[in-house]
């Protein structure tokens, strides 16, 4: 069994954890912790006149600092689960979470009602994802409370 936790690095989508390592445990699954960056190319605009360099250090900058973070959280929460991947994919979060679902073969995601905003807000990516996926979808409030 494959499990899928998106989540967009903050602190909210913690709340999700007791539930990923739950279900992990209880059917021995996989556990795929994924993150999508916005792809900053589809906001040139926000940037004015940058070069294309200039938004391509962003996003190196951007995944490099993601990548630290993945690996800090699971460290601090997944180091006793048996089997767990780390991805970080570019694009629109709930389509690349949808897209996810299927390329590996996900059988169920757990993931917060809604995420800390930022680029986008988990809120609309979430539902997006319930609305969309073709397994079964469960959804918590985030570490800081909010529904």
């Amino acid at each position: 069994m494959k499990i899928l936790w998106p989540n967009d690095l903050s602190k909210c989508s913690e709340g999700a954890i007791p539930y990923v390592k739950s279900f992990a445990q209880h059917y021995d699954a996989e556990v795929h912790v994924l993150y999508v960056m916005e792809d900053l190319a589809r906001h040139e605009s926000w940037y004015g006149d940058f070069e294309r360099s200039t938004i391509e250090k962003l996003r190196k900058w951007e995944e490099k600092k993601a990548r630290e973070r993945q690996e800090q959280l699971c460290q601090k929460y997944f180091e006793d689960c048996k089997k767990f991947e780390k991805h970080i994919r570019v694009g629109d979060p709930a389509q690349e979470i949808l897209k996810f679902i299927e390329s590996e073969k996900v059988d169920a995601v757990v993931m917060c009602r809604k995420g800390e905003a930022g680029m986008f807000k988990m809120g609309s990516v979430a539902e997006r994802v319930v609305r969309n996926a073709p397994v079964p979808v469960v959804t918590v409030p985030s570490m800081n409370g909010s529904k």
